[in-house]
């Protein structure tokens, strides 16, 4: 049986929690996977290599990529802005309507009016607040 190869000096080859292959790091990454491997062997990157008998089974974190395309995490990001879009656009019809109200009631004219800036308030707020709805589920 022939020995091992196994992974220059310093180069961790046990992983120590989710790991994904050094080809799908790469992909989700953008970039070559020698490049990868130099920077996990200059610890610039979290991973490590598995000594095997041909070559070694290189591996990177999992918490150290981006997440991936079209996970869980994503969806629930876009369904949580589609959410608050949908509430500011509620805001504007009511803006919209109040001032349609008080075209109609000259009596209640200012009332209707300033209805109808406290909703346009609320929507601009829902454009201008940075992030979502679904960022607060994440703190």
């Amino acid at each position: 049986m022939t020995e091992p190869k196994l992974p220059p000096a310093g180069v961790e080859t046990t992983p120590q929690g989710p790991v994904v292959s050094i080809n799908e790091a790469a992909a989700r990454l953008g970039k070559d996977k020698r490049t990868l491997i130099k920077a996990i062997h200059s610890g610039e990157l979290r991973g490590g290599a598995e000594p095997r008998p041909k070559r070694l089974r290189w591996y990177v974190y999992a918490d150290e990529l981006p997440p991936e395309p079209g996970g869980a995490s994503t969806d629930a990001a876009l369904r949580a802005q589609v959410i608050s879009l949908q509430e500011a656009n509620r805001l504007l019809i009511a803006a919209q309507q109040e001032l349609l109200e008080a075209d109609r009631s000259s009596q209640d004219s200012a009332e209707h009016h300033r209805a109808a800036a406290r909703h346009y308030l609320d929507a601009l707020a829902q454009f201008m607040t940075p992030g979502h709805l679904g960022d607060l589920a994440e703190v």
